[in-house]
């Protein structure tokens, strides 16, 4: 059994494409470029070499909207066994999507 670690890093950039989770429904599975990550204070930062690359992470489809390729977006994701998650309830101000 592997044990979890505590972690989660701020991470931004731009949306490659949207399309629906293989086995979550209430995800959407979005690949994004990322151009910068920034540590979550007392949380380990499993994402920082992710800068330059692209990530797939499982975003709340709710949180998305209608957001598509070319939009900007900043939140707070972690490493699971699952992949990449970003926060399902984001603190106002930890998630935006600008078009």
């Amino acid at each position: 059994m592997v044990q979890a670690i505590d972690n989660l890093t701020c991470v931004e950039g731009v949306v490659r494409a949207c399309r629906r989770h293989p086995t979550l429904a209430d995800r959407t599975l979005v690949t994004l470029a990322v151009r910068r990550t920034a540590p979550v204070t007392g949380r380990a930062d499993l994402i920082a070499n992710a800068a330059g690359h692209d990530l797939d992470v499982a975003v709340p489809s709710a949180l998305l909207g209608a957001a598509r390729d070319g939009a900007q977006l900043r939140c707070r994701v972690k490493r699971t066994p699952a992949g990449v998650m970003c926060e399902a309830h984001p603190a106002e101000g930890d998630f935006a999507v600008i078009a």
